[in-house]
């Protein structure tokens, strides 16, 4: 059903991503949840902004005929990247009203939790996420897909178009690498 609705809002039909909302909101905000880890201080924005954010930019995508969502796995990837990108461009902005550096972090610890390392922030962990992309594309896209959007091993495997042992084979060299880099880093 979501593909459905996801095919008519790239079609051209204003109505569909109305429709599409309340279908998917309860994964969104569950991701959204996940990414703020809910209950954390320090936190400025709240899932259901994070989940706002999100939405008006995927909905734009799709509308204006990006998006080519395979269905409602790769949706759902696609939107923890966005919020992944809401909350990095959220932790600039306030790093940046900050004079002379050292500004806010917006912590991502239950990321790096799920990845054995160390706390970081939101605009590191995007650089390092960055440098990992360099190394291996499929394997970063394993980690948001993973961590930020909380699919499993078959579920990215199927958004990817590979096979499960492939993406376990992704993971557990990205979780090395990011673990090397975080080390290093401290």
């Amino acid at each position: 059903m979501v593909t459905m609705f996801l095919q008519r809002m790239q079609n051209g039909d204003a109505g569909a991503a109305d429709e599409l909302l309340p279908l998917v909101y309860a994964e969104l905000r569950a991701i959204a949840g996940r990414l703020l880890r809910e209950g954390k201080p320090g936190h400025t924005l709240q899932p259901t902004a994070l989940v706002h954010e999100a939405w008006l930019k995927l909905a734009s995508a799709v509308a204006g005929g990006g998006g080519g969502f395979v269905g409602r796995v790769h949706f759902l990837a696609v939107a923890a990247r966005a919020m992944r990108h809401v909350l990095i461009a959220h932790a600039r902005e306030r790093n940046a009203q900050k004079r002379g550096g050292g500004g806010a972090k917006v912590p991502l610890d239950h990321c790096l939790d799920r990845l054995e390392a160390e706390t970081g922030d939101a605009v590191a962990l995007d650089e390092t996420l960055a440098r990992l992309k360099l190394e291996s594309e499929r394997a970063a896209q394993v980690v948001e897909m993973r961590v930020f959007g909380g699919m499993t091993i078959e579920e990215a495997a199927e958004v990817l178009g590979v096979a499960a042992t492939t993406v376990k084979a992704d993971w557990r060299f990205a979780r090395a690498w990011l673990q090397r880099e975080l080390e290093d880093r401290a």
